[in-house]
């Protein structure tokens, strides 16, 4: 009876060491569980913050591209109405240029007229040069102002171009930013 007593207790003991080492094992697989949730946790938390820094620098990049478009749209808008009082300007201009050369053709035909009826008289003929020299004068004046509006409005429709230019440039940089930010 002792040796069967002393055979139980040595099979409950061995038993007993059994459930120990299976319970040690299944808290050491707990364990290695719960370190890889930690660092699983941490991980997503490194890249949240990784997003969330991104996404800020984003928002900044995204609001600096908007004022750079802002000025850029308010650039072009000046340009056009510059290059508006251009033309406006030029086609007063034209006006001023074809109502003189209107006046001298009815001048020389005055002093076509004007010859004819006094002949060869020079004094009438020599105040008729006079008058058309004058409005030669003016014509070319006239010509000369013309000539400079145009080159205004040229340098303004360079500078539209310029603008507009950059206007590209920046609203391809700005869709390509949304485009990534997507």
């Amino acid at each position: 009876m002792r040796t069967l007593l002393q055979w139980l207790i040595s099979g409950v003991a061995l038993a007993l060491c059994g459930i120990c080492t299976l319970q040690w094992l299944r808290e050491a697989d707990y364990r290695a569980h719960i370190s890889q949730l930690g660092e699983k946790l941490m991980a997503e938390n490194t890249a949240r913050l990784e997003a969330e820094r991104k996404t800020a620098e984003y928002a900044r990049e995204v609001e600096r591209v908007t004022q750079l478009r802002a000025e850029t749209e308010e650039k072009l808008l000046a340009a056009v109405q510059e290059l508006g009082l251009a033309e406006c300007s030029d086609y007063g201009l034209r006006y001023e240029v074809y109502l003189t050369q209107a006046a001298l053709l009815q001048a020389k035909q005055e002093l076509a007229t004007a010859s004819q009826a006094l002949g060869t008289g020079s004094a009438a003929i020599a105040e008729r040069n006079t008058a058309v020299q004058s409005q030669n004068a003016a014509i070319e004046k006239q010509n000369a102002a013309l000539k400079q509006l145009v080159a205004e409005r040229n340098a303004a429709i360079e500078k539209l171009n310029a603008r507009t230019q950059e206007f590209n440039e920046l609203a391809e940089k700005y869709n390509q930013l949304v485009n990534q930010r997507k």
